[in-house]
């Protein structure tokens, strides 16, 4: 917020520089940002022409004598069409500066010397509504009889300095000049001095001729006024308004609009005025948008209201945002005659909502968040009608429109000066606090220790001790803080159970060449899309995020698979030759209707590349398992994703528990998330691995005695699985088979149809002695037998 210092010292005696004030100010809690002054230039001077002829060798432009009030008028060279002799003129002497870094110098134009130059507005980055001209259509022509030599910004009201605060949500009565007026005189030890609020009804009639206000919604509108203005005369704002409003940055239209922005800028309420001929039925009701309803506001733009949107509305239609910004059927033109000016309260969140819904921001919108004071309403409207009065531009309507149903009962808060000490460590006497809040104008009564405080009703923000105890603490001086070193004792982090499983987990996957990789728990709906699931499977029932940065963010994923699938696609599509990722985050659950989703950790492998296949995954998963105590089922089967003949389900205790399920993604998959090669992926349960993890046993010392090893090649069914070939063979071979290995599969003719030859390495030990050829042969021979007979296999 933009206020010029000449603006502040209306109210209050400020007699320091600005750095010295700004200083002053942050030091006790008001955060300035910076400061500037309203004129851009130096050593430009009132003019008078005296002289204006024709140049020798132009046909534009013109040699002109000025007076700028030294002892001799100076020769100036002018193209601008409007210049002639009599006019008086800004003139830019030698060697003065303008704004975009230009410097005047004396030179010769086609041969004449122009020791200065007459300027325009847009030169001196003048607008148009501080003071007219005609823009770059030629100089600026000053109406008023001023002397010449006088300094170009006394005529336009520039050179005052401005001060730009930041003003946080907790002092919302601060975003006025009144409010920082108060502040700095707070401050500076000096006498706050209120402007005397006062005017002459003396329009014809009653209010309730000429209006009437209906308000439907005191919830969101806790307090509405109105007062009615008639004989309108539209023109333009006095000097010393624009100055004002120009220095906090706001743009004069006319004296009305400009009276309301004024009136905001200086007591913090926002007012709006509305045409009375265009209001229906005469009538104005505060009251919810109708769903669907459509309002065209004063910025040109059309907006489809929803039924928790505040609005001000005639008997036809919605005319405006309830403090945000008018409708455009009701704005002041020209030729306005009556007009009804609101000063009102609406409630806060409400009012956020509906903004930031619309997408829209504006300097009523911005006050109306923060919080504005019900109980000084009709001081600012009352403001308003003075300021009518005092341009003579209407005569105000006897009585007032007041809707205050439930006004705010006084604040008294009782307080320890002994706490308050002990809470901001600083010893403050008692006299000293007392002082502190009587010089913020928070009546305070001392009995003892007891602090008895009554905050005025525009102190919204105090509301007990520990708010007394700030105003205290910043008004004495943050400097009276004494240092101390830094004390205490920092507790080290650790890691829980389940991260220490999950990161032990991590650890063994990166012991064989697999890579973390990291990816967002919430993703895009489309992707779920792409797994073509089962209608009736949960994991379509996604979350959705309230508030999404889009829609490639908008839901809580249930399964890893499709970030996997996107982080190894990206890795083939730039050229990664293989890659080995995993990943251990949560997916979310759906559970009832209203319920929070289960935030289930899962683990899910990821990898590709011309070494890796099936089996490579599998005796990652089958090594990974066993580092907990753990030798899974593997059969055949998963979700639709994977590949129908290379996919395999993982369960433990005989079945029981689901593990997870592995296997090479389905072409038709693979290409959806444009996979250029094949991808295989296991997904796997990280809660139900905990939960069935094994104490791995002691380390067994290294055998001695040698192993002996035999190959046996099988003839079975196609239909049996090799798994469970090798549960029978490692059954059969007892406490003697070592190790088992599959290490051929073989297909062809000679072994006949629907046949297979699968090949495994046996390795036999004992721990006492050396294996004789008896012992190996009936091991082999049981493993022969249990074979044939359980699954009709015959040696190869």
């Amino acid at each position: 917020m933009k206020i010029p210092m000449r603006w502040l010292n209306e109210y209050t005696k400020i007699d320091l520089t600005p750095e010295e004030y700004a200083r002053r100010m942050i030091m006790t809690g008001t955060a300035v940002e910076g400061w500037e002054n309203t004129c851009s230039f130096t050593n430009v001077v009132v003019g008078k022409v005296l002289t204006c002829e024709m140049h020798p060798d132009s046909d534009h432009l013109h040699v002109c004598s000025v007076d700028v009030g030294a002892s001799q008028p100076l020769q100036i060279v002018c193209g601008a069409p409007n210049v002639s002799a009599g006019k008086l003129v800004c003139c830019a002497l030698e060697g003065a500066q303008l704004p975009g870094g230009v410097t005047i110098k004396k030179g010769k134009i086609r041969g004449v010397e122009s020791c200065g130059m007459l300027c325009s507005g847009p030169e001196l980055d003048v607008p148009d509504y501080v003071y007219p001209h005609c823009g770059n259509e030629g100089i600026i022509l000053l109406n008023e009889d001023f002397a010449p030599g006088t300094p170009v910004q006394d005529v336009f009201g520039l050179g005052d300095d401005v001060i730009e605060y930041e003003i946080l949500a907790n002092r919302p009565d601060c975003l006025s000049v009144w409010g920082i007026a108060r502040e700095s005189a707070a401050v500076l030890n000096e006498h706050f001095v209120m402007p005397e609020i006062s005017f002459t009804e003396n329009g014809k009639g009653k209010f309730s001729d000429y209006a009437k206000v209906r308000v439907e919604d005191t919830e969101n509108c806790p307090r509405y006024c109105a007062r009615v203005i008639t004989n309108v005369k539209i023109g333009p704002s006095p000097k010393w308004m624009k100055e004002y409003l120009y220095g906090a940055g706001v743009r004069s239209i006319n004296n009305i609009v400009d009276i309301t922005n004024f009136v905001m800028l200086e007591t913090g309420h926002p007012m709006h005025a509305f045409d009375l001929s265009k209001v229906q039925g005469q009538t104005i009701i505060v009251r919810k948008a109708h769903d669907g309803e459509v309002l065209k506001t004063l910025d040109g733009k059309e907006h489809k209201l929803t039924q928790e949107m505040l609005v001000i509305a005639d008997e036809a239609k919605a005319t405006g945002l309830a403090g945000i910004m008018g409708g455009e059927e009701s704005e002041i033109v020209s030729d306005t005659a009556s007009v009804l000016f609101e000063c009102a309260a609406f409630e806060r969140g409400n009012n956020r909502v509906t903004a930031r819904t619309l997408g829209i921001r504006t300097e009523s919108s911005g006050r109306f968040e923060k919080g504005v004071c019900a109980a000084t309403c009709m001081e600012a409207l009352n403001r308003a009608c003075m300021l009518v009065e005092m341009l003579g531009c209407g005569e105000i309507v006897p009585e007032a429109f007041d809707n205050y149903p439930a006004p705010l009962p006084e604040k008294v808060i009782t307080a320890s000066a002994d706490r308050i000490r002990s809470r901001i460590g600083v010893d403050v006497p008692t006299e000293a606090m007392e002082d502190i809040l009587l010089n913020l104008n928070i009546d305070t009564e001392t009995d003892g220790d007891m602090l008895t405080c009554r905050p005025p009703v525009y102190r919204q923000d105090i509301e007990g001790e520990a708010d007394l105890s700030e105003e205290v603490l910043r008004m004495y001086g943050y400097e009276h803080i004494a240092s101390t070193l830094m004390t205490g004792v920092t507790m080290p982090g650790f890691r829980n159970e389940k991260q220490s499983f999950a990161t032990d987990v991590k650890k063994c996957l990166v012991g064989m060449g697999y890579y973390e990789a990291q990816s967002f728990s919430f993703i895009s709906p489309s992707w779920i899309d792409k797994l073509d699931l089962n209608a009736d499977d949960n994991r379509l029932n996604l979350l959705k995020i309230r508030n999404p940065l889009g829609e490639d963010t908008s839901v809580m994923r249930t399964t890893l698979v499709p970030s996997m699938l996107n982080a190894l696609a990206l890795n083939m599509n730039r050229g990664n030759a293989a890659a080995r990722l995993m990943e251990v985050s949560p997916v979310f659950l759906p559970k009832g209707e209203g319920e929070l989703p289960e935030e289930r950790q899962s683990l899910i492998i990821g990898m590709y590349g011309d070494k890796e296949d099936f089996y490579t995954l599998k005796q990652t998963v089958i090594c990974m398992l066993a580092r907990y105590g753990l030798t899974p089922d593997v059969k055949a089967g998963g979700d639709g994703y994977y590949h129908p003949g290379r996919k395999a389900e993982l369960t433990l205790r005989g079945g029981n528990v689901l593990l997870g399920q592995m296997g090479e993604i389905h072409p038709v998959i693979a290409q959806k998330f444009e996979l250029s090669g094949k991808a295989y992926i296991a997904e796997i349960d990280m809660v139900a691995l905990k939960s069935c993890k094994l104490e791995v046993g002691a380390v067994k010392p290294l055998p001695k005695f040698p192993a002996v090893s035999r190959d046996l090649a099988l003839v079975v069914g196609e239909d049996v699985p090799a798994g469970e070939l090798m549960k029978c063979i490692e059954k059969a071979g007892g406490k003697l088979l070592e190790e088992i290995t599959l290490f051929d599969v073989y297909r062809g003719e000679r072994l006949g149809q629907n046949k297979k030859s699968l090949a495994f390495s046996l390795s036999f030990r004992s721990p006492d002695h050396t294996l004789t050829d008896t012992e190996i042969s009936a091991a082999v021979d049981k493993v022969l037998s249990q074979t044939a007979k359980q699954y009709g296999a015959n040696l190869r």
